[in-house]
């Protein structure tokens, strides 16, 4: 059943690589003219949220970045909008945990990066910063539109904070990085591990917007999952 499975995977991962999604074009065709409630975990500088808000129409912003500076940016850039930021870090508990913040802050995490690119090692700082659960912040059955998931090492946990939403199927669209290769200390490649575990709830993979390679070697995705009967 299992290898069916991954079978029926490698399949459609080979009809997606195919071609450059037009990430714009598929969300236009899902929501349309719909007002948008996103929801932003690691949101950094907001470059995610501009994309949404020039390509949708955006109604309420909830965003999750631990970097003070960065979120007081978007706070100042979408000060008209519906926002609502948190410097929490979500995962699968409620805590605190230490926080690594490079010069590259995309590369920021709950975990501190080994060397598969030595040249993005560079720590600024440490910190620490409160964990919490999805599903203890937005437990009053809202629906969300989008989800985007970008967490470094941590996206995995994140979506398991998330297990009564995906059951409950309050989210549309989920927006995932995932990983084929360690580029944290303590952690594994997630690609497998997530497709497995949202297909739990029938959230399954339909396009792919961003593709990164080392050495010809396939890194990382940014993946879309839809939830399907």
């Amino acid at each position: 059943m299992l290898l069916k499975y991954y079978q029926k995977l490698d399949d459609a991962m080979s009809y997606l690589l195919a071609s450059t999604a037009n990430e714009g074009g598929l969300l236009k065709k899902v929501f349309k003219k719909k007002p948008i409630f996103l929801v932003d975990i690691g949101a950094n500088e907001g470059s995610f949220i501009d994309f949404i808000d020039k390509n949708l129409l955006l109604n309420k912003i909830y965003c999750f970045e631990p970097i003070t500076e960065l979120s007081e940016k978007i706070k100042k850039k979408y000060n008209q909008k519906n926002i609502y930021i948190s410097n929490l870090a979500l995962s699968d508990k409620a805590g605190k945990k230490i926080f690594y913040q490079y010069a590259i802050t995309s590369t920021s995490s709950l975990y501190k990066q080994n060397n598969t690119y030595k040249s993005l090692k560079d720590l600024k700082k440490t910190f620490k910063v409160e964990t919490n659960r999805f599903d203890k912040i937005f437990n009053k059955k809202q629906k969300i539109d989008i989800c985007k998931i970008d967490v470094q090492g941590e996206d995995y946990n994140v979506l398991l904070g998330m297990k009564k939403n995906l059951q409950n199927k309050n989210i549309k669209l989920l927006k995932v990085e995932l990983s084929f290769i360690n580029f944290y200390q303590n952690t594994s490649a997630n690609f497998y591990k997530i497709l497995h575990y949202l297909e739990k709830f029938n959230y399954r993979i339909i396009s792919i917007s961003k593709i990164k390679f080392k050495d010809n070697k396939l890194i990382f995705v940014d993946a879309y999952f839809q939830y399907k009967k």
